[in-house]
């Protein structure tokens, strides 16, 4: 068992983000799946793994944290998180942000929250970022003026953009979630942010 125990936690801290799967570990043939699966559940009482959700383990401490959030919710990285990624804001954010379609929802785990935040038709504007998927930097942007709780703050967002220097089919693609998303009375704020980021009132 202790040789089962020694497999188990070298594979999670082995992987390129320090998560296995039940599937993974189940096709590395270590053992029966009986043996496996309670070999893991004591792991995990003992800390020496983070069980994420039903299926998916961590090596302890988290090493990937936005990885980790992926695993836990479907979805993309946004918001504050985003802003991190692109590299926009230097201080690391210990809630992560995973926007969905639908479900909303959090969960802490080790020294981290991973809360997931539905927009609905508005979960659009994604990229792949190595092992991660992101919102672009122009819909991080449209959507931390959306929902400014999950944001930095504003003066702390609009200098990030402006040293960021966003270009032109950004800006479009910026106007067009406010075009689509946003109502012409509600513009405003986007607008603003838009005009004091490009310097262009």
């Amino acid at each position: 068992m202790n040789s089962l125990t020694g497999r188990v936690v070298n594979a999670a801290q082995n992987s390129p983000d320090g998560i296995v799967t039940l599937d993974m570990l189940e096709s590395l043939q270590f053992s029966d799946d009986f043996t496996l699966k309670t070999t893991l559940s004591r792991l995990c009482k003992s800390n020496r793994i983070i069980r994420l959700k039903r299926g998916v383990y961590s090596a302890n401490p988290i090493r990937d944290a936005f990885a980790a959030a992926q695993y836990i919710y479907s979805g993309y990285l946004g918001f504050s998180s985003a802003l991190y990624v692109h590299k926009l804001i230097t201080e690391l954010p210990f809630s992560i942000m995973i926007v969905t379609m639908y479900k909303s929802a959090s969960k802490s785990v080790g020294a981290y929250e991973f809360r997931a935040i539905a927009l609905k038709e508005k979960a659009i504007g994604f990229e792949n970022m190595e092992n991660l998927t992101v919102s672009t930097r122009a819909k991080t942007l449209f959507d931390c003026l959306y929902l400014e709780r999950y944001s930095v703050e504003r003066d702390k967002l609009i200098e990030a953009y402006r040293a960021a220097r966003l270009s032109t089919t950004e800006l479009k693609e910026f106007d067009s979630y406010v075009k689509r998303f946003i109502p012409k009375r509600l513009r405003g704020k986007f607008n603003g942010a838009k005009a004091e980021i490009t310097g262009k009132g």
